[in-house]
């Protein structure tokens, strides 16, 4: 499953009074209220506009609910939440007594034009820059769309109001916090009284949709078993879901349950929804009804495919049965605890009953292939220990994770142990399996072999690089045996949780003589601490490290014990080349004033970063960029950024250095991708765009992988050879290249190439 990629907006209404900012309760009266007038008038104007030209007093505002809606023409999400908006506010006009007020942050008169011409409110006008600057500064507006809310009094009764209605819509008006918490708890009411009904009906709609096109009322699933299906068209696994879905549908009807199945469709485009539903033998919520996101919502949706099972009574019997229809097909149902229980007692004597042969035999396929391409049967390597290596070259941690597995290999091997290595690749074509297999002295499966599936399933193999070890009776002992050859390499072996725990209590014996503190030259900026840490990646070696860390936790630096406990000739010379890169960083403008200007790279990066960034703002997609200078001095700052259109730390703000060091930045410019959940997806996003531009959002592994292997087949239709008057010495060889600059149009280019190798001379194969 994957961490799913639709913005879902939540509001925190526990902590609502800290959304508050200190800023405009500092400009506030006394009683924290606000004169409106004031604050929406200048000396030159006391009245707003309409889209029509017609002049409104600000006096009229007094005593309503008003909102103060910061956005821009240029920006995606305010494009997205401005109907929205809308659509509320046309609901409340009639009550006479809220109103909206457009301040924009568009830089010309035309876009602003444009974008007002939609909105049936109120804005200052867009010659006054001086108040909506003025407002945007008061009230800290780090983000748009931002909507301010104010009571009848001029009190901000909320400030993140752009939730609240993405959340509510017109029910959540007069979005104070009473209206909030009562939403809340009229929410958690509904759970515990929920039937199929209250999940469904909206008020516009008491009915679902057949892909016939015909109404089926929602009184015909009372009493059933429903299934609501959360579903992306475009989405792989979704994709490889939904016809196993199918066959569970369909054999379930044979029998005469009374089961039902209700698409969600997250799809953005009309097209895509009816492609897919097309497919599909069920029902569906009708394209983008309202309820769909507000369903996510409701059942707080992190992963694709998620089906959520309600049970005949209307109360949520399962959250999501995807997975378990994954591994049990139509035996997983009715996806009852008892029918939960009972397949954990299934699997739980599978496992005990796990024999190599059974994890790595299917039909004919009862063999592993050797270096030479031989058959290897798995009946030979039964009573041996192996370790299932997941991997790939097109994937950085894998090679990264490959030395430190050989040296281990080749050192449990010399022990004498009977031990034995599986590669199963993920390569997208046999040539790419082939030169990363020529690099392992151990067996693999065949590249395609249907094996691997099977594998991954069994194994619930998320990311690579994964190492799974099996014992010699067959049993899996753990799926977590790289981080302990990472951690203690080839001793990590046989990797059984007793003899881990031994190596865990020696290294805790070990710990205990270790310093709490330690000065290190590497950061001497502050002391290093003696902490238990789960992960990290050691700041002096550049490995990863488990367990015990000498850390600083105010700049997440750390080191390795043997590390920081030793002097080493190689932490001394990268101590050197740290403090010439700080008297780089310091010195950096005048010494490139004198060769060249700033970072020619980020010049020549950032229109292809721009147009990306356009392209994916403009289906809508949840993103946003935020710059983050190594500028030299604030007009330069200025001057730069002026260029870009997205978000900025502020010049000379020092959670610069804290990031640099968090994500390893050596050289710029340099790109790290961030996903919805917040964990990181990628360091190397710069390369992605360069290679695949807005097409390689939303950076995901599963995504850039399906990039490939379209790039893959692509290049297959290529020529092998062709003769180009750029370099009419040689002919240029369609090559595989990691990265390089094109001789042609002069950008970096990674993938593949028509090569001279003899003269290193590359062209683009749009180009040649």
């Amino acid at each position: 499953m994957e961490v799913l990629q639709v913005p879902l907006h939540r509001i925190r209404i526990d902590n609502f009074s800290s959304l508050l900012s200190s800023s405009h309760r500092a400009m506030a009266n006394e009683d924290g209220s606000h004169d409106l007038s004031l604050l929406l008038s200048s000396e030159e104007r006391d009245f707003l506009i309409r889209n029509n030209g017609d002049q409104v007093k600000v006096s009229n505002l007094v005593g309503k609910i008003v909102g103060f809606y910061f956005s821009g023409s240029w920006c995606g999400p305010c494009r997205n939440f401005t109907p929205l908006l809308v659509e509320v506010y046309e609901q409340l006009s009639s009550k006479g007594d809220f109103e909206v007020v457009f301040i924009s942050s568009d830089t010309d008169d035309a876009s602003f034009k444009s974008y007002f011409s939609k909105m049936p409110w109120l804005a200052i006008p867009f010659s006054d820059t001086e108040t909506r600057e003025r407002l945007e500064e008061m009230f800290e507006v780090r983000g748009i769309p931002n909507l301010v809310i104010f009571d009848t009094n001029g009190k901000v009764s909320c400030d993140d109001a752009v939730s609240t209605v993405m959340e509510h819509g017109v029910d959540g008006y007069p979005f104070n916090l009473d209206r909030l918490n009562f939403l809340k708890e009229q929410e958690e009411n509904a759970k515990k009284n929920q039937t199929i009904s209250s999940i469904l009906v909206s008020r516009s709609r008491d009915y679902v949709i057949s892909n016939d096109g015909k109404k089926i009322p929602l009184l015909d699933l009372e009493g059933k078993m429903v299934g609501l299906y959360f579903s992306i068209h475009a989405h792989r696994m979704c994709s490889e879901f939904t016809p196993k879905l199918v066959e569970l549908y369909k054999r379930l009807k044979e029998k005469g349950e009374k089961f039902e199945v209700v698409l969600i469709s997250l799809d953005h485009e009309e097209n895509d929804f009816k492609e897919s539903f097309e497919t599909m033998p069920w029902l569906a919520l009708p394209f983008k009804d309202k309820s769909c996101e507000k369903l996510a919502r409701y059942f707080e949706l992190e992963t694709i495919p998620t089906l959520v099972v309600i049970g005949q009574d209307g109360k949520t019997l399962n959250p999501n049965v995807a997975e378990l229809i994954e591994d049990h097909g139509i035996e997983a149902y009715p996806f009852t605890q008892e029918k939960l229980d009972e397949l954990a007692k299934i699997e739980k004597a599978k496992l005990e009953s796990q024999t190599l042969e059974s994890v790595l035999v299917d039909g004919e396929n009862d063999f592993v292939i050797d270096k030479s391409g031989s058959r290897v049967p798995v009946s030979g390597l039964v009573g041996k220990n192996i370790l299932l290596y997941f991997s790939a070259q097109w994937c950085p941690p894998c090679r990264a994770f490959l030395p430190k597995l050989i040296k281990a290999y080749h050192t449990i091997k010399a022990k004498g142990s009977a031990f034995e290595v599986i590669f199963i690749s993920s390569d997208s074509d046999q040539s790419t399996f082939d030169e990363f297999y020529s690099e392992m002295p151990w067996l693999a499966l065949p590249f395609g072999d249907g094996r691997k599936q099977i594998l991954n399933r069994k194994f619930k193999i998320e990311g690579i690089p994964a190492t799974v070890a099996i014992g010699p009776s067959g049993r899996t002992i753990t799926k977590e045996a790289r981080m302990h050859l990472t951690a203690y390499g080839a001793d990590a072996f046989p990797f059984t949780e007793e003899h881990l725990k031994q190596l865990e209590e020696e290294i805790e014996k070990k710990a205990k003589g270790w310093p709490e503190k330690v000065k290190h030259e590497l950061h001497s900026e502050h002391e290093l601490i003696r902490t238990k840490r789960s992960s990290y990646n050691c700041d002096g070696c550049g490995e990863s490290g488990y367990s015990w860390s000498f850390y600083c936790k105010e700049c997440d630096f750390d080191l390795h014990p043997k590390c920081a406990l030793k002097v080493d000739i190689v932490l001394k010379l990268q101590s050197i080349v740290r403090r010439f890169l700080s008297f780089l960083k310091e010195n950096a403008y005048q010494l490139c004033q004198k060769i060249a200007q700033w970072c020619p790279p980020c010049r020549a990066f950032l229109p292809k970063l721009i147009e990306a960034y356009r392209t994916i703002k403009a289906k809508g997609s949840a993103f946003e960029v935020i710059f983050i200078s190594s500028d030299s001095d604030q007009s330069t700052f200025d001057e730069f950024y002026s260029e870009m259109p997205w978000l900025a730390l502020p010049f000379g703000d020092g959670r610069k250095q804290i990031l640099n060091r968090k994500f390893k930045i050596e050289g710029i410019p340099a790109a790290v991708a961030i996903g919805p959940s917040g964990r990181t997806i990628t360091k190397e996003a710069r390369m992605h765009l360069t290679a695949y531009g807005a097409d390689a959002f939303p950076f995901t592994e599963e995504h850039l992988k399906q990039l490939e292997e379209e790039l893959e087949k692509k290049a297959k239709g290529w020529p092998e050879k062709v003769k180009h008057e750029l370099h009419s010495e040689h002919e240029l060889i369609r090559t595989k290249r990691s990265s390089y600059i094109y001789d042609g149009c002069g950008e970096s280019g990674y993938g593949w190439s028509f090569y001279c190798k003899q003269c290193d001379f590359d062209l683009h194969p749009k180009y040649a």
